[in-house]
């Protein structure tokens, strides 16, 4: 099967790890908790929201349900039921209008299912991060799905609340060296790869190696002392 454009890596084969790509891959296991929190977050809140409608709406059933028994148990001429009933209809009507408008409840399922799988990313990081570079995967495979983890999950980022992005910023910035996403009013400036100079092998001299000692047999002075 011939690959298509979308499933040729960005990176080129044969890549190795370096510290360039490890400091990366931290930065990116930092943002990665960072949205898993706020995720949590945002998933506790319309959750809270979503219940308290569906529990609104659900009272205001039982009540007309029991205001209908009242109203059927009094004397003919002492209420007026239509505009009771047209009242709580108009209630009910009002807070299913209200929860198909924000759809809090889908949010909340989104925002749940977004956290797990940042929580699952920040495990990948973590896993490669934790061991030497000769027990790891490919460094290029790993960096192909690694990205295409994120790019799926960062779907849902602009869905988050700005104060939640507020508190997650002053959260995580007080840490030190933690890298706060970008969303969060935290913008960095790009790193750019460095080689890394190779440490020249430094081989002792004999004369610094023997300094304070009495030379070795055949070194120093070509006739014995007298």
């Amino acid at each position: 099967m011939s690959e298509t454009k979308e499933d040729t890596s960005e990176t080129q084969s044969g890549l190795q790890w370096t510290t360039s790509i490890d400091r990366m891959l931290a930065g990116w296991c930092d943002e990665s908790k960072a949205f898993e929190w706020m995720n949590n977050e945002s998933y506790s809140r319309y959750s809270v929201r979503a219940t308290a409608l569906s529990i609104t709406t659900n009272s205001i059933i039982a009540l007309s349900g029991i205001g209908n028994l009242i109203v059927g148990s009094l004397a003919p001429g002492t209420t007026n039921p239509p505009l009771i009933f047209g009242c709580i209809s108009i209630g009910i009507s009002i807070i299913n209008m209200l929860q198909d408008k924000f759809d809090w409840i889908t949010m909340a399922n989104n925002f749940k299912q977004a956290s797990v799988q940042w929580s699952t990313i920040t495990r990948k990081l973590e896993e490669q991060l934790a061991v030497p570079p000769a027990g790891r995967k490919d460094c290029g495979t790993f960096l192909k799905y690694i990205k295409q983890d994120i790019s799926h999950v960062s779907e849902t980022n602009y869905m988050i609340p700005k104060d939640i992005r507020d508190l997650c910023n002053k959260k995580f910035s007080s840490i030190p060296a933690f890298d706060v996403p970008d969303i969060c009013g935290g913008i960095e400036h790009t790193s750019v790869y460095v080689e890394e100079p190779l440490q020249p092998l430094k081989v002792p001299l004999l004369t610094d190696t023997n300094a304070g000692t009495n030379p070795p047999p055949g070194i120093g002075d070509v006739h014995p002392k007298k």
